[in-house]
C-alpha cells in the first residue's frame, strides 16, 4: 500500500536529497519546501537571481498598475461626462420649463391689456 505523500527520488548526479515532494495525485502541484535551506542545491537561487526576478516583478506590476489608471481615467472620464450630459439636459427642461411659464404669465398679461382696451374703448 502507498502513502498519500511520496517522495520524487530524481536527484543530481552527486545528491541523494529529493527535489520536491509529490502527491501522487495529478491535481495537485508539488509541494516545495519554504526554507530555503531545506530547498536542494541545484533549485536554490542565488540573491541576484531573487533580485533580478523581484525586479523584474516589480517592472511588471508597475506596467500593470499604469494600464489599469490608464483604464480607470478613462472610465471616470467617461462617467464624467455622462453626468455633465444629464445636468446640461436637467437644466435645459427647467429652462423651457420657466420659459413657458413666463410664456403663460406674459400671454395672460396680454389678454388683460387686451381686455382693459376693449373695455376703455367701449365707454
Amino acid at each position: 500500500m502507498e502513502s498519500a505523500a511520496t517522495v520524487d527520488t530524481t536527484t543530481s548526479s552527486n545528491s541523494a536529497a529529493p527535489l520536491s515532494r509529490v502527491s501522487g495525485r495529478t491535481w495537485k502541484q508539488a509541494k516545495k519546501p519554504t526554507n530555503r535551506t531545506m530547498i536542494h542545491k541545484s533549485l536554490r537561487k542565488t540573491y541576484e537571481q531573487r533580485m533580478r526576478e523581484k525586479r523584474d516583478m516589480q517592472a511588471t506590476k508597475a506596467v500593470e498598475k499604469e494600464l489599469k489608471d490608464a483604464k480607470k481615467a478613462e472610465k471616470d472620464a467617461m462617467r464624467a461626462k455622462i453626468v455633465e450630459r444629464k445636468k446640461r439636459k436637467e437644466e435645459k427642461l427647467r429652462q423651457e420649463k420657466y420659459e413657458a411659464e413666463m410664456s403663460a404669465r406674459k400671454r395672460m398679461r396680454v389678454k388683460r391689456k387686451e381686455l382693459k382696451a376693449r373695455a376703455h374703448a367701449k365707454h
